[in-house]
Formats: C-alpha cells, structure tokens, sequence
C-alpha cells in the first residue's frame, strides 16, 4: 500500500510581546517541518521568529522576553549586506576562526586545494578562464573545507561528549543551509560543515548544544540548564554564533 505523505503545514502572523523599554513586534512563522527549534532572527522587516507548529505560546514568548537585549541591540544596528565569496586571488577566508586568505595558482590536472601555512593555496589548470576557473577553484575550496570538517568536527563531539557523560550512535557532517547542527530521535548528530570557518569556541557551543539534546529533547529550563553546567559562558558563545552567521560569505 503507498505510503501517504504528511501534509506540509506553515503559518505566519504578527505578534507583539509587551516587554519593558517597550513592546517587541515580531512575525511568528510556525511550520511542521521545524521539529524543536525556536529560531529568532533580523531580516529586513524586522524580527522574525520560528517555531515548531505545536510549540506552546508560552515557550515562544519566553524565548522572545530571554533575547529581548540581543533584539533590541541589533534592531539599533545598521546591518551591512554579507560578502559574498567571488573565489578570487586573495580573497579573505578563514579556517578555525583565523585569517587564511585564497591563493590561487595554475597547475596540470584537476583543481586542487592544499593550506600552505596560513594560506588556503589553489592550483587550477592554466587553460580554465572565466566561469570555469571560477566554479573550479569554488568547487576545490569548498571540497577542502567539508574534507577538513569531517575530521576536525568528530574529534571535538568526542571530546565534548566525554565530558559530558553522553554520546551519540553517529555524527554526521554535511551540508546545511538553515542549521548548524541538529540531534535526531535515533541519537544521529548532524552537523553544517560550514562551522570549521568559524572560532572553536563556536563549534564547541553547537556540539555541546546538540549533545545536551541527547538528554532533552527540547529547548525548555532542563536542556539550557544541561548547557549551562557544561558551557558557563553558552549565551556570549551564541551570541557570536548568531552575529558571525551573518557575515559568513560561503
């Protein structure tokens, strides 16, 4: 018999949250797709914040009220527009948070990337121009990043998951375009292989945060609570996380 598939259901309104300083307007986006997460985010309009469909208003607005300061903070801030990578000789790049610009070489064969020092170094074959050589040296750059990811990142769900007294039945390392990172039901961590361009710090935060899920499977006291006793400073560490994702060109 086929197998029918769950209807996708989404709903948006507008909301407000009295708040002191004044009230706090936002687009509450439900969807079913979202399974734990409350997202908050600064888009053009204004706040945006999304949620599971079934997540209780309760929870929504006491997640407003704890990021009201993150809010009201970048609701002030004039926002730029991202960069965004053009794979170019030397362009600015990072790798674990420090500076590894893009160097860009020809060389027979297929593109390949290689860190020389602090320098992501790119060979490309002389005869590629144009849009070629630009979706080859993309092609070779993001390659050696995701390649970089599946081993730097494992190595830190260990060691955090040591700590922690927990772990995981797999981790995962692929490509997200919303989520940093995400714990499945079946104890499957998955995580955005975009994370290595950032600070460790920032990467502990996410596997620590996905970790504790292991325990809770929400976003209630309990699981910030388990956060907390591992990461102290989990709240400055988010909100880098959320302030560097912004700018991330890649």
């Amino acid at each position: 018999m086929p197998r029918t598939a769950t209807p996708r259901t989404r709903t948006s309104e507008e909301r407000s949250l009295p708040h002191e300083g004044g009230a706090i307007a936002y687009r509450l986006v439900r969807s079913s797709q979202r399974r734990r997460t409350i997202e908050i985010t600064i888009e053009p309009f204004g706040v945006r914040v999304a949620a599971p469909m079934r997540t209780p208003n309760a929870e929504i607005e006491a997640t407003v009220r704890e990021r009201a300061a993150w809010i009201r903070r970048h609701l002030a801030t004039p926002r730029e527009a991202p960069r965004v990578a053009t794979y170019e000789d030397g362009e600015p790049l990072t790798f674990l948070g420090r500076s590894t610009p893009l160097l860009i070489s020809e060389r027979p064969g297929r593109a390949r990337a290689a860190l020389d020092f602090f320098n992501l170094r790119v060979s490309v074959p002389p005869r590629l121009e144009g849009e070629g050589r630009q979706a080859a040296v993309r092609n070779a750059v993001i390659g050696w990043y995701r390649a970089r990811a599946a081993e730097v990142i494992p190595l830190r769900v260990e060691g955090w998951a040591n700590t922690m007294g927990c772990q995981p039945s797999r981790v995962v390392v692929k490509e997200q375009k919303q989520r940093w990172g995400s714990c499945g039901p079946d104890g499957v961590l998955r995580f955005n292989w975009r994370l290595v361009l950032g600070a460790p710090a920032l990467l502990d935060y996410v596997v620590v945060h996905e970790l504790a899920h292991l325990w809770h499977p929400h976003h209630g006291p309990a699981f910030w609570r388990a956060v907390a006793r591992t990461m102290p400073d989990y709240r400055e560490r988010r909100d880098r996380l959320r302030e560097w994702g912004r700018t991330l060109p890649i």
